[in-house]
């Protein structure tokens, strides 16, 4: 199997099932009996690769995942029956192109149900002039849980926002706006998935 670059060799499906069950009977036996929400910890996958890959990159890769590790915030109790009280509820940030900020953010109003956890649109201009400086842009990387992004600036973001957003793994999700009726199930795609990014040595680890 490749990935981006990267070969993993033949998976071992038994051993690998056998793994997983008993990191789930661990993780059972960890939880608080006295906490009626359980163990929501996290679990991370470590890998460990044969040699370095060639072509390191900080751009986050996207993996669906069957079980999502967020929830939106929905707005006014808005579908508050489909929330997990297992999952966590997060804070997005969407940066996007000065142009395409008003109809991001009337869509935001528009869709409270599935854009309730975009919590600031901010354009490019702004984010350039608003935390040009270390300690603004340190405040914006803790502000928010997730930052998203339209594809066509990512490019430009690297040095906009700063190493801090790339050692804290806060740099944005790449999420295409060429459609704004297909922004709501965007949203939605990228909360549903994990993310991977290519190292630089030979351990690459996934939530």
């Amino acid at each position: 199997m490749t990935v981006k670059g990267i070969k993993f060799g033949d998976i071992n499906t038994p051993l690998l099932t056998r793994a997983v069950q008993a990191l789930i009977k661990h993780h059972n036996a960890q939880a608080d009996e006295t906490n009626l929400l359980g163990n929501d910890s996290n679990v991370n996958v470590e890998i460990g690769l044969l040699r370095v890959p060639g072509n390191a990159s900080a751009k986050p890769i996207r993996i669906s995942i069957p079980h999502p590790l967020h929830q939106v915030d929905y707005k006014n109790g808005e579908n508050a029956d489909d929330l997990d009280d297992h999952l966590e509820t997060i804070d997005v940030c969407m940066i996007v192109k000065e142009q395409s900020k008003p109809w991001v953010q009337e869509m935001v109003q528009k869709f409270p149900a599935e854009l309730g956890c975009v919590k600031k649109v901010l354009g490019l201009a702004s984010l350039r002039k608003k935390f040009g400086r270390h300690d603004q842009k340190r405040e914006l990387a803790s502000k928010y849980d997730i930052f998203m992004a339209d594809d066509r600036i990512l490019p430009m973001l690297g040095k906009a926002l700063g190493k801090k957003f790339f050692e804290t793994k806060k740099q944005p999700i790449p999420i295409k706006l060429t459609r704004k009726e297909a922004l709501p199930f965007a949203v939605r795609n990228c909360l549903k998935a994990t993310y991977m990014f290519i190292p630089s040595g030979r351990c690459l680890c996934i939530r």
